[in-house]
């Protein structure tokens, strides 16, 4: 498994307590401004660069008096005026003394605007957010410093103590104290109309209220917090939020408290195994918070990091007004460590504020998106991650199409399709497959004089026409400087601005900046990685002698909750906050993991440790690293679980580990093995297949080079579990080479049909019940004989054709039925029409927006003849045997 490095590259300690700082590349700078001054301020001038600082990225934005200048000025009443209107010099002399420039995130500032005093915005915790973000911006600008530094203070010391864990299993409704018995039937009572996997309209995971108590359970783990169960998000969401309360939100909360208490109170504690030679203890709340890293964000102009973790909106925290605030709409779920789970919902801000972004890059001509994202599958398409648009154009999307990105970005050109964004860049053809269901960190670069980029987990997509000549795919576009990007587009994560075009996924942090990102940008903030992260320090003093009043030895290791159901720990690193202290040959050997009074299960990756703490190897500065992997464990309580780590040799101190004894070897038997009865032909027989149901050799040139070009994107095993989207991709582009080939050359092949009327003469619109016999006998012309020649239909009587196969009278429907259809997906009804029916009512408009007339053109006729003949051709029937 890859893990990105991120803070922990380089580590700076001084003094006792330590400083702990990332150093990767290039520095972090100031953040752009609304404007170069302040219009309004008639005071003194600021006297040095630093107060200039000042003045630009903190005061400008705080002096409004919806947010401290209406007491925090002479006059106001508040005990310091860091806002003084009349003299920007008197406010940054207030101002100095409640904000760290060296670790912004510990400012006084910061922790009374998390209390929500005077936010301007839906949560305290999101001011806070903004105001240690112009305090980054004022400390970068003035070079106080090349990079965040974090204070290292030693934690609290607590050795392991006896710990709840969930149990394996639900229990049964029969026992009060289980799961099953006590939460799970409040659940199934009041909350399937959404988080049950059958809701209608539309269910919402996570899915605790599954009648399955077993699913269930493992959704709401999460939500349950067995030593304070008040604090469970279940109880928080009725008593605070007043969300689906079903009688009174008050009693209701504590029925279900009351629940969680019955269900907690039937778990045993964990006692931790006095063998084990253990470090102090510890939470994620004990941690240093570490989260930012050394990103580079010079031009920065908007930022979604999702820490809120809870409610409808989003903040935008880059501390550059207007702040971009994101409403949720639909399907979507938080995730723990930041992150939103968009599952056919999205998250769109208004026009007014989303004007912000046409100001900056407007202003620069180039801009970047940089976005941490998890695709939910490889198989949408059309699906719109980021974008900045209105119903019918755009001014830029960061899209998928299956196994692409695609970026699409309004330029200054006569041709229409500008206005929505085309020609677009995709990320690679149809068989490199570079988007993953998987995290990837993606920026999306525009600059107006090398077109487009697009870096995929730092590397760069190259451009395959033109290698080192243009980043753009298509024709370098012109500059986007004099074109008016369209002020009443509005920004949306998830969909377009009408809810349609939906892309499901996790969005775990989006930027914009208003320059492109370098190779070395991208990889810098790549390596940085994503997410709350933590520095938690382990004392293992007690293994050395130490007082533990006064700690000095720790292991130090970065910890993240990966996702909502487990912890990244990365790169353990032996440290002294003494920087004097000499190295002593201390050996530690078989590091694992421990959580709640237990060693984790599964994650050990750090047992194999076998180093010494030696003068070599050791910096007084950087410590030692132990290991430089990193490894998941399973999350079990959320911000509760607490963490040890067990040794089996630190100093002179040792425990033998003993592997769990192996369960008794069970007699073998001769198992059956099970194999599909159904399996798919491989490349050359799908090739063979195609030819002989359409009559177009393999040797025809336009078919020969199709194949040629995708038999590698062809199955090349039997076995239909193995079937992957891209097989369809090529499957399609090979049935409607063949398919066109056919209706080009062989029209006879659909005896009878006259391929000189035009679509709608030929075809329909059919009246759903009374279709016109004519045409209707016409679409049987063209389905006929493809069915007869793919299915081996026998149109006089229907008692012959094969059983294992559609009937024909189904086929007929999906591709030629005059009426709308109803298809039953199990969750909901859809009605659709048939194939022949949506295409002779397509059109596109020439210019986004405006009415269009459906194409009733002869041309029109043979490309319907051809759809036709590539979906019976390229379906399931021919592939499966």
């Amino acid at each position: 498994m890859s893990i990105s490095r991120s803070l922990l590259q380089l580590l700076l300690v001084t003094s006792l307590g330590g400083l702990l700082m990332a150093c990767e590349g290039s520095n972090t700078v100031a953040n752009p401004n609304l404007s170069t001054g302040d219009l309004g301020y008639t005071g003194p001038p600021a006297r040095t660069a630093d107060i200039r600082s000042f003045q630009q990225n903190f005061w400008t934005f705080l002096k409004e008096d919806n947010r401290c200048g209406q007491c925090h000025t002479p006059g106001g009443g508040a005990p310091r005026s860091f806002v003084d209107k009349t003299d920007v010099n008197a406010a940054y002399s207030e101002a100095i003394q409640i904000v760290s420039l060296l670790d912004p995130g510990s400012s006084a500032i910061v922790a009374k605007a998390a209390t929500g005093h005077n936010c301007w915005l839906g949560a305290g915790q999101a001011c806070a957010d903004n105001i240690e973000q112009m305090i980054s911006n004022w400390a970068n600008d003035s070079n106080v410093t090349s990079s965040r530094l974090i204070q290292l203070t030693p934690p609290p010391i607590n050795p392991p103590g006896q710990a709840k864990s969930f149990p394996a299993d639900p229990g049964t409704v029969t026992d009060p104290t289980s799961f099953a018995g006590s939460v799970h039937p409040l659940l199934v009572a009041h909350c399937q109309g959404c988080h049950i996997e059958t809701a209608t309209p539309l269910p919402i995971a996570p899915f605790f209220a599954n009648n399955d108590p077993a699913s269930a359970y493992e959704a709401a783990k999460p939500k349950m917090d067995i030593d304070t169960p008040a604090n469970s998000r279940f109880v928080i969401r009725l008593r605070q939020e007043s969300h689906n309360c079903w009688t009174d939100c008050a009693s209701d909360a504590t029925t279900m408290e009351n629940a969680i208490i019955q269900f907690a109170a039937g778990i045993n504690p964990t006692n931790v195994n006095p063998l084990l030679q253990t470090s102090a203890a510890l939470t994620l709340g004990d941690g240093i918070v570490a989260a930012g890293g050394n990103r580079h964000e010079s031009n920065l102009v908007a930022l979604w990091e999702f820490r809120t973790g809870s409610g409808n909106e989003a903040f935008d925290t880059s501390g550059i007004d207007p702040s971009i605030t994101l409403q949720m709409q639909g399907a979507y779920q938080w995730l723990g460590g930041y992150g939103l789970d968009l599952t056919n919902g999205y998250a769109i801000a208004n026009n007014f504020d989303s004007v912000k972004l046409k100001t900056f890059i407007e202003a620069t001509g180039e801009y970047a998106i940089e976005t941490w994202v998890i695709p939910a599958n490889v198989t949408q398409q059309n699906a719109n991650i980021v974008g900045y648009s209105g119903g019918s154009a755009r001014n830029f999307t960061l899209g998928q199409e299956m196994y692409n990105y695609e970026m699409y970005n309004r330029i200054d050109d006569p041709d229409p399709q500008s206005l929505n964004g085309e020609p677009f860049f995709t990320t690679g053809d149809s068989n490199e497959e570079l988007l993953q269901s998987s995290l990837q960190h993606v920026v999306a670069n525009y600059d107006p004089l090398v077109g487009r980029s697009v870096y995929i987990n730092g590397d760069l997509v190259e451009d395959p026409a033109a290698p080192g000549v243009s980043l753009d795919r298509k024709p370098p576009p012109t500059s986007i400087g004099n074109v008016v990007w369209d002020d009443n587009f509005a920004f949306v994560l998830g969909a377009d601005v009408a809810g349609i075009n939906n892309w499901d996924g996790q969005v775990r942090m989006v930027a914009i900046h208003n320059r492109t990102l370098t190779a070395a940008q991208v990889q810098q903030n790549f390596d940085v990685g994503v997410g709350e992260k933590f520095f938690l320090l382990f004392w293992v003093g007690n293994h050395l002698g130490e007082d533990p009043l006064d700690p000095k030895s720790f292991i130090l290791i970065e910890v993240s909750q990966f996702d909502s159901y487990s912890y990244l720990f990365d790169t353990p690193r032996f440290i002294n906050l003494d920087p004097a202290w000499p190295p002593t040959g201390i050996r530690i050997q078989g590091l694992r993991i421990g959580i709640n009074g237990k060693e984790a299960g599964a994650g050990q990756a750090y047992a194999s440790i076998d180093t010494t703490i030696n003068a070599i190897d050791y910096d007084p500065q950087l410590g030692q690293q132990l290991s430089p992997l990193g490894t998941v464990i399973a999350l079990e309580k959320g911000a509760a679980d607490e963490f040890f780590l067990t040794f089996e040799v630190i100093g002179s101190d040792s425990n033998a580990f003993n592997d769990p004894k192996p369960a008794a070897p069970v007699t073998p038997v001769n198992p059956t093995r099970m194999v599909s009865d159904v399996g798919l032909r491989t490349f050359e027989e799908i090739n063979s297949t195609i030819a002989a149901i359409t009559g177009v050799p393999t040797t025809n040139n336009a078919v020969k080079g199709v194949y040629d070009e995708y038999i590698q994107q062809l199955p090349s095993v039997e076995a239909i579990d193995a079937f992957l989207p891209s097989h369809q991709m090529a499957i399609a582009q090979l049935a409607l080479t063949s398919c066109s080939e056919l209706v080009d050359n062989n029209q006879g092949f659909f005896s009878g049909f006259n391929f000189s009327q035009s679509a709608r003469t030929a075809f329909g619109p059919l009246a759903p019940g009374l279709p016109d016999p004519t045409q209707q006998t016409n679409r049987m012309l063209v389905i006929d004989p493809i069915l007869t020649a793919a299915m081996n239909v026998d149109q006089a009587n229907a008692s012959n054709n094969l059983t294992s196969q559609p009937l024909e009278v189904e086929i007929d429907n999906l591709l030629g039925a005059g009426g709308s259809q109803s298809l039953d997906t199990g969750i909901q009804s859809v009605a659709y029409d048939s194939l022949i029916t949506q295409l002779i009512n397509t059109c596109t408009p020439l210019i986004p927006g405006d009415p269009c007339t459906p194409e009733d053109t002869i041309p029109r006729t043979a490309q319907i003849v051809k759809a036709v003949c590539a979906s019976a051709t390229g379906g399931a029937v021919m592939l499966a045997q």
